[in-house]
């Protein structure tokens, strides 16, 4: 395991040394935890929705009396347009950067200790006599999420970064500032059990995704400007655990790119309900998709999700036209990113059916004012995504990659059995959650 790989286990050793001793652990009386930073109630409902911020069991996601947040005439046709693989002029010197990052917890139901990782890959394509390289990066976060305030001693907080702060009522929590700065000690969190979850694993798991989701986005600075080059991201655009705060600052330095396009792309999409819910904004569209066959409405939503339905529609190595939408639930940090960063950053977004068997779909998002500034680039980015997924299978290729670095599979076995030699040396009989 490298130095760096070694750091993010290393840095709990004083996290596990503060346990408290067993035999005194039986004797206290139940106490809950200090007050520290917790998730918001907009944090925790967060969890319920799908990776684009779509609610799973509601139709309305878009607004259903003036559907403002969806804009359907981007492009010349609503019908679906073939992708052509790009030619060898277009990848020649192209930089393709892939970002991708997981988490993992280890359950101890009175605390959760917690890691997260994003990856960066670029790899640098030619058809010349220069040779093709690649490099990765990636950037590392840990936290401690206190439940049990009888678990630790006070010198948990010697060993900890306390500096997470809950800011106003739904703002949540901003973590990617100090996630910039060069901390070791894992992050200090806490549960709340006022809110409308109760459960403490579920506040784990949403930390987790929050420190995971605010890494992927620090990952954009590492973009290097002076080539030409196509950054794919995983998930969308508007990451749904991110503050406000945090999705404004990460998407900061994409607003001084020219010559790089940056396209969000999410390989689940079964419970994505974009297509569906446009349809049913703009019934014309059903004369367009299904001419003749009296489609109605009430057909569209007994199909449940977008996956259904973009079997019927589009064809291999097609994708949908262009659609500018942004659900509810991110509406309010779109708004605010357009006032503080003065560029449309509104998803526009389409799917793409892939040609090779098992054919699957992936739903692609580029932010605006990208496409309003350089439409070529924009196009041609998604072609290069296009091909990506052919190479890739069931997702870009550069995105496989990036996803296999950030695996953190290794780390939280090794961290396992430390947890467990503590427990053990404490005198601690803890029931593990897995």
């Amino acid at each position: 395991m490298d130095n760096l790989n070694a750091t993010l286990v290393k840095s709990f050793e004083g996290v596990l040394n503060s346990l408290v001793d067993g035999t005194s652990y039986i004797k206290m009386p139940p106490k809950g935890p200090r007050d520290l930073a917790s998730l918001s109630e907009a944090e925790i409902k967060a969890k319920r929705l799908n990776e684009n911020g779509e609610s799973s069991t509601r139709d309305d996601n878009y607004n259903p009396q003036t559907h403002k947040n969806i804009v359907i005439d981007i492009e010349d046709s609503m019908l679906p347009k073939l992708i052509n693989i790009p030619k060898k002029h277009q990848i020649d010197g192209l930089s393709i950067c892939g970002i991708d990052g997981s988490n993992q917890r280890i359950g101890m139901n009175s605390f959760y200790l917690i890691l997260a990782r994003a990856a960066i890959v670029n790899f640098k394509y030619t058809n010349g006599t220069e040779p093709p390289y690649f490099y990765r990066e990636h950037r590392d976060a840990s936290a401690v999420t206190w439940v049990d305030g009888n678990i630790f001693t006070e010198n948990l907080i010697e060993f900890t970064n306390n500096k997470l702060k809950s800011e106003k009522k739904e703002d949540g929590v901003n973590i990617i500032d100090h996630l910039n700065k060069p901390y070791e000690s894992p992050f200090l969190v806490g549960y709340d059990h006022t809110k409308s979850d109760k459960s403490p694993s579920s506040h784990a798991l949403g930390w987790a995704v929050k420190f995971q989701q605010a890494l992927e986005l620090l990952c954009l600075k590492e973009i290097r400007i002076d080539k030409k080059t196509i950054c794919i991201k995983d998930g969308p655009l508007f990451s749904t655990s991110s503050s406000i705060h945090d999705t404004i600052e990460g998407l900061r330095p994409i607003i001084s790119w020219t010559n790089q396009i940056l396209v969000c792309v999410s390989k689940s999409i079964n419970d994505s309900k974009l297509m569906l819910e446009t349809l049913c904004s703009f019934p014309e569209l059903l004369e367009i998709y299904f001419p003749g066959d009296e489609i109605t409405r009430d057909t569209i939503l007994s199909i449940g999700t977008d996956a259904l339905l973009l079997q019927r529609i589009l064809q291999p190595g097609h994708r949908t036209s262009l659609i500018k939408a942004v659900p509810i639930a991110r509406k309010g940090v779109c708004d605010k990113a357009k006032d503080e960063l003065c560029k449309d950053i509104t998803p526009l977004h389409c799917y793409y059916r892939g040609k090779i068997r098992p054919q699957s779909f992936i739903r692609m998002e580029v932010p605006f004012f990208m496409w309003d500034e350089n439409k070529e680039l924009v196009e041609e980015a998604l072609s290069i995504v296009a091909w990506q997924h052919e190479l890739g299978g069931n997702m870009p290729f550069i995105q496989s990659v990036a996803e296999d670095l950030c695996q953190l599979n290794y780390e939280k076995e090794l961290l396992e059995k430390q947890t467990l030699a503590a427990l053990n040396l404490k005198q601690l009989d803890l029931a593990q959650q897995y």
